[in-house]
């Protein structure tokens, strides 16, 4: 498979949500929320879109701590982890407040748990900045930020991410299939995938795999009818071609 960035429908969904953002009037209403149900590409999608924009980009573990997190975000800039928190805090923020660079931070769901001293943490920063703080989570992640009426109260916008379009397999497929792919495949593709990229991925792979071990340049719909394009684990044991009996 290639490597490449697809410029997907979501990915024009953060584009806008951000020059929205770049124009609100209350400075510390610096967060956006970005949701979206798993499988379809969150994780991927923010974080090539933080490399090639040069933003700060970190995922959020289960065992966070206020240090923890400091640490990694310190670590990601370039920034010295020695001292306190919050002579790491004033790194951070220092460095941000020059740069103005925003931050994109994964799985954030584990930021909120029955307080929301890591969320007030990065608050602290992005008031004090005025940079903006992309949080991506799950489905129900802004409504768990909610419950803390003084942080959603600088949610500047929540942005829901959407399955993966038509349009979508059809730019995934011309940027990243090496074997060529014709268009009446793509509706099967988008079927099986149940509109999440990373099964959309898989499809391509085993696509790429069957066509080398049969000797195609090309594969069309009548060669792959019936073939199961991106099985999903489901509990049931494998067979031998990794297809769930």
């Amino acid at each position: 498979m290639k490597r490449g960035f697809v410029k997907t429908e979501n990915f024009k969904r953060l584009s806008e949500a951000q020059k929205l953002v770049e124009r609100r009037g209350a400075r510390e209403a610096g967060l956006v929320l970005i949701q979206g149900r798993y499988g379809i590409g969150k994780s991927e999608l923010t974080e090539r879109w933080a490399a090639d924009s040069g933003w700060v980009f970190v995922r959020a573990q289960s065992t966070w701590t206020k240090r923890a997190m400091l640490d990694v975000l310190a670590e990601k800039m370039g920034l010295a982890k020695t001292g306190r928190n919050q002579e790491v805090q004033a790194r951070i923020i220092g460095k941000l407040a020059v740069e103005m660079v925003p931050m994109i931070i994964d799985e954030a769901d584990f930021l909120v748990g029955s307080t929301a001293s890591l969320l007030e943490v990065i608050r602290d920063i992005t008031d004090l900045t005025g940079t903006m703080c992309f949080l991506v989570g799950m489905e129900h992640f802004p409504m768990k930020v909610a419950r803390f009426g003084h942080i959603a109260s600088r949610v500047a916008k929540v942005v829901e991410l959407q399955p993966i379009s038509l349009a979508d397999v059809k730019a995934t497929v011309a940027a990243k299939s090496e074997v060529d792919i014709t268009d009446d495949v793509l509706p099967e593709m988008l079927t099986q995938a149940e509109g999440r990229m990373r099964l959309l991925l898989n499809a391509i792979a085993n696509i790429e795999a069957w066509a080398d071990a049969n000797g195609w340049t090309k594969v069309t719909l009548e060669q792959i009818k019936g073939l199961p394009l991106c099985p999903e684990f489901n509990g049931k044991p494998l067979g031998r071609k990794g297809v769930q009996k």
